[in-house]
């Protein structure tokens, strides 16, 4: 093959390869049945013919016979002078090897020797012996006319090779029409792709061009679609390195806005702490009011302590959480986390209910799932009324994973807090830090779970902790961003 060959073939389209393809195998089965057919036409007609010679020779010996017996040389000079055209000559011979008759005259009555028998079957082809009763009397041998055979079949075979080229011509027709319409069929969703592959290149500004320079030297669809593909990877991975610089931006951005805001909150706080307290010790100060010493005292240690509150609050948010999971079972779980708030909740009379299937292990962390827990329980005790104040805790696997949910008949958290709720200082009390919540949420991420608030206004709060089934071998580690 020259190397132009390859070349062309290289610049075809993927549909004229295709229909090439079909075509040479359409070819190909049909030379394949042609062959087939025209030797097995070939074998049967050659057989017929030596069914027939071999015939014309059996029914001479048998016709021999008599002749033989009384010497009747005429009747067996006509044996030998056959006329079918499939036979070149007939040898007459008795038994001992004496020609009595043959279609060439200058052989009769010569004698043929033991050992020039042997000979007689290179030379002619059909032999059968000349038998009368059980005494064999002589033999016939006959030679066949090889060019009359041949010109036989061959004309014989003419029909038959008329018929294949019909059917040829006929299966090429067919091929063609049949290889357009598969290649159409393999082709078409191949250059619909090509064709959406064009419009997102010049969408992206990949390619302003309709081709470039190593795309003019195929033209098949194929290659065209594995190079815009390869061009939009590599595409997409500078535009993820894009974003992933940018979401690093992003995020260093919104730390310092989040540090900004927390500093500002906390200043706050502190400052507020601080002025009360700077309050009662100038009236300490100043004063010797026996009477109002005790109440002051309390007002600089509820601040102090307030301030305490607020710092150790601060200092949980801002850890990092190293989560070591272990399975456990959850109900069991769930039932402590209530016992260790007993004394709360029988302090304002709050009912607290727990439903959780029987038997529910899962892999958590028990410190930090227990102090999530807790953050929910002491807020939804704050939350609820001073009287028939109700906390209902539940526990059931989903699909992905395990719902825990902790709901209060408590007002419920203002609408206008909902997309803000686990935000670091937001909360609607008149006390605490704001960080209960987003110590949750936090210890969610930890978990690789997540946090959300599910509620109607007016019918009280209702959080909902989603834990995924986690494999043994995996920890969370949620570092401050």
């Amino acid at each position: 093959m020259t190397p132009a060959v390859p070349h062309l073939w290289q610049r075809l389209t993927w549909r004229s390869k295709s229909m090439a393809l079909v075509v040479f195998l359409i070819a190909m089965i049909y030379l394949l049945i042609a062959a087939f057919l025209y030797t097995s036409v070939r074998a049967d007609l050659t057989s017929q013919v030596q069914a027939e010679i071999r015939h014309l020779t059996d029914s001479i010996a048998t016709s021999a016979a008599n002749p033989l017996l009384l010497k009747d040389a005429g009747h067996l000079a006509q044996l030998a002078q056959s006329d079918n055209s499939l036979v070149s000559s007939v040898l007459i011979v008795d038994q001992s090897g004496t020609v009595v008759a043959s279609s060439d005259l200058a052989q009769v009555g010569t004698r043929i020797p033991a050992e020039a028998v042997e000979i007689l079957p290179k030379k002619y082809t059909y032999s059968a012996a000349i038998i009368a009763g059980n005494q064999r009397l002589g033999t016939v041998w006959l030679r066949s006319n090889a060019a009359e055979i041949n010109h036989l079949i061959a004309k014989k075979l003419e029909h038959t090779t008329s018929r294949l080229l019909f059917l040829g011509i006929s299966t090429a027709i067919i091929g063609l029409i049949g290889a357009y319409l598969v290649s159409l069929a393999i082709t078409r969703p191949v250059s619909r792709l090509m064709h959406e592959m064009e419009a997102i290149e010049r969408q992206l500004g990949i390619r302003d061009d309709p081709r470039t320079e190593e795309e003019d030297e195929y033209r098949d669809e194929l290659h065209h679609l594995e190079l815009a593909f390869r061009s939009l990877g590599t595409r997409l991975r500078e535009h993820l390195l894009e974003l992933r610089k940018l979401n690093q931006r992003q995020q260093a951005m919104q730390c310092m806005v989040t540090i900004g805001q927390m500093s500002s909150q906390v200043a706050h706080e502190i400052r507020n702490a601080l002025s009360s307290v700077r309050g009662a010790a100038r009236y300490l100060v100043r004063y010797d009011d026996r009477d109002n010493r005790e109440e002051f005292l309390q007002i600089i240690e509820e601040e102090v302590q307030r301030l305490y509150d607020m710092t150790q609050g601060f200092l949980d948010f801002g850890r990092s959480y190293d989560a070591h999971f272990e399975t456990q079972e959850l109900c069991a779980f769930l039932q402590r986390c209530i016992q260790r708030h007993r004394t709360d909740f029988d302090a304002h009379a709050i009912a607290v209910t727990l439903d959780c299937t029987a038997s529910l292990p899962v892999r958590f962390d028990a410190s930090l799932l227990a102090q999530a827990m807790s953050n929910l329980l002491l807020n939804a005790c704050d939350a609820v009324p001073a009287q028939d104040g109700t906390i209902h805790v539940s526990a059931h696997a989903t699909g992905d994973g395990v719902e825990i949910r902790v709901k209060d008949n408590g007002t419920g958290v203002p609408e206008a807090q909902w997309g803000e709720i686990f935000k670091p200082y937001v909360t609607n009390k008149t006390k605490g830090s704001g960080l209960g919540l987003a110590v949750v949420a936090k210890i969610m991420m930890a978990h690789e779970g997540a946090v959300e608030l599910s509620q109607t206004q007016g019918q009280g709060a209702c959080f909902v902790l989603h834990l995924p089934h986690l494999t043994k071998n995996r920890a969370g580690i949620i570092h401050e961003g």
